[in-house]
């Protein structure tokens, strides 16, 4: 009985991190911009869907994400150089802002774009 208990846990939890989607993701769907001014568009625009997020020219979709509090540890899958590649992505929600970790790029704060 207590190993059926844990293998339905164990399928629960690898169910939930393993979704295409960002679980609650209604706090950070929407357009992020490192200042208002580029969120018209252009390579400082990142737009997070609840199954996507697309930075500058990178159209990522989401394939597992999980969440901590108020950050989302997220796998995307994007085209790089014309072959499909795994991108870690990080994102801390503060408010109105966000901190952006894109793969081994430097931390960036975005703001809601309006």
């Amino acid at each position: 009985m207590r190993l059926i208990f844990r293998r339905q846990t164990l399928l629960l939890v690898v169910f939930f991190i393993t979704t295409g989607s960002l679980d609650a993701g209604e706090a950070i769907e929407g357009r992020w911009a490192a200042d208002p001014h580029y969120c018209g568009g252009g390579t400082s625009l990142l737009i997070v869907y609840a199954a996507a997020l697309r930075w500058g020219d990178a159209a990522c979709a989401v394939k597992r994400s999980y969440r901590v509090k108020d950050t989302w540890h997220i796998g995307a899958s994007c085209p790089v150089d014309g072959a499909i590649s795994d991108v870690p992505v990080r994102i801390e929600l503060r408010g109105e802002r966000l901190l952006l970790e894109w793969a081994s790029a430097p931390p960036q704060e975005l703001h809601r774009c309006p």
